[in-house]
């Protein structure tokens, strides 16, 4: 069966031609796809770590300990994926009952495809909360 106007030879040649248009488009989607996987984590990591710095912060806000402080931030983070987030937790103005203490977290996020190092640098998250200590020294 053929179509007006259509020999039947033009007919049979269009399926190769969709395979071939359809190797050419596959692998931009694959990279829209991988982008957009790499974005979603990258917020989720984010989110991460600045409820990481929170809970490290609220911490030693409530028990004027930077170990409890640091737990509770490293417990926070433990679901980010790769390396563990360095912790740390500062008293600017000492450690007496109204002060400040800082709680920073710092992240490097692993890229989903590791040869993509060549061409993206990785990101780095970082979460600081300050917070009034409720008890002094």
């Amino acid at each position: 069966m053929t179509l007006p106007g259509y020999p039947a030879r033009w007919m049979r040649a269009r399926g190769g031609q969709a395979s071939v248009e359809f190797a050419l488009v596959l692998p931009v989607l694959v990279i829209i796809a991988v982008a957009i996987c790499q974005v979603a984590l990258g917020l989720n990591c984010y989110l991460i770590v600045t409820s990481a710095s929170r809970e490290g912060a609220r911490r030693a806000a409530e028990t004027n300990d930077p170990a409890a402080a640091r737990k509770a931030a490293s417990n926070a983070s433990s679901s980010l994926p790769g390396d563990k987030p360095v912790i740390e937790v500062s008293f600017p103005e000492g450690r007496a009952k109204g002060s400040p203490v800082r709680v920073t977290v710092t992240y490097k996020m692993p890229l989903m495809l590791p040869a993509l190092k060549r061409i993206i640098p990785g990101a780095t998250f970082r979460g600081s909360t300050l917070m009034v200590l409720e008890r002094g020294d």
